[in-house]
């Protein structure tokens, strides 16, 4: 178990947080135009901030570090968040060597958020396949990255990674599918003084619109080169416009969910057990029909045989007038 820290061992942020209701000079890098700016494989500075993320963050799985970096096409939307940019959005890009990442940002509640990230690495996997008997099926590992903003495990862990292992060794069976999900409503605002890359990049993915500076421990040349993207004095009119409209649809939204959860609880699981009583007596219905298809079908075959009316009836069970439809 890990050891619980004491209040000396963590270092005291709380003068780089602004006052409450005051804006601060760096953008929040959860929604898709700020966080698209800040690690874009598609420009020399992002590209370099996407680099320094991808390895502090998937180190422990990476069998060599990522030197470089470039935006992979996709045809088909896999995770469905084009339409759904506040509450969901991608950036998918492969590095030098053909190992296909997907970075997903999942700020609302989604279920199966386990099983979505199992279902993006198959995706990946599956395009890689080339018609014709040459291909050798050497695939390339894939990494799913996922940041979401609510609770997923019950642990306590902010950082969750997986792969697929043999079940007796803990081995690594293949390489094909890793995953590193990261849970910031686990993040408490504070730092230790130990604090790994890792746990740098997520405070300021939790925290980073709330700074009036970067604390002393972000001493790196990477921090530095990660606020001068996301200064919200860079952004467009335009741009600045559509960051406060997606902040504020996420804000509306978190705020008014748990409430309205709270508060229609009975309700919601009134419609849902009134939604599953249709399905059983739709089910039982379909199977009824079926099953009297059945019956009249091989009446008819009776007929046709030479029974008499009488006998199919007592055998089938339908009635003399429903003989006679037939």
């Amino acid at each position: 178990m890990k050891k619980k820290l004491s209040n000396d061992e963590f270092i005291d942020v709380s003068s780089c947080f602004v006052k409450e209701g005051e804006q601060g000079p760096f953008a929040s890098l959860l929604t898709d135009i700020t966080f698209k700016k800040a690690f874009s494989p598609d420009s020399k500075k992002s590209r370099r901030n996407l680099i320094n993320m991808l390895n502090d963050l998937l180190g422990p799985q990476l069998s060599h570090p990522i030197i470089d970096v470039k935006s992979r096409n996709v045809e088909q939307n896999l995770s469905g968040s084009r339409a759904t940019r506040t509450a969901v959005f991608d950036l998918n890009c492969v590095d030098c060597r053909g190992h296909f990442i997907e970075i997903e940002v999942q700020l609302r509640h989604m279920t199966n958020f386990v099983k979505r990230m199992g279902y993006y690495a198959s995706q990946m996997v599956a395009i890689q396949g080339a018609p014709g008997k040459d291909w050798n099926y050497d695939v390339k590992p894939t990494y799913v990255f996922a940041i979401c903003n609510e609770k997923v495990f019950k642990d306590a862990r902010v950082v969750h990674r997986a792969t697929v292992l043999d079940i007796k060794t803990h081995q690594q069976f293949m390489d094909c599918y890793n995953f590193t999900s990261v849970e910031l409503s686990k993040v408490n605002g504070k730092l230790p003084r130990n604090a790994c890359e890792s746990d740098k990049w997520i405070f300021l993915f939790r925290y980073l619109n709330r700074l009036n500076r970067l604390p002393s421990i972000f001493s790196d040349e990477k921090f530095g080169h990660l606020t001068e993207c996301s200064q919200v004095a860079k952004l467009t009119k335009r741009e600045f416009e559509e960051y406060l409209r997606m902040l504020n649809a996420e804000f509306d939204h978190n705020a008014m969910w748990p409430g309205i959860a709270r508060k229609f609880a009975k309700e919601i699981a009134d419609i849902a057990a009134n939604a599953a009583e249709k399905a059983r007596i739709a089910a039982e219905k379909k199977a009824e029909k079926a099953s009297l298809a059945k019956i009249r079908k091989m009446a008819a075959a009776m007929l046709v045989k030479g029974f008499s009316s009488a006998d199919v009836a007592s055998i089938s069970g339908l009635s003399e007038d429903e003989i006679e439809s037939l």
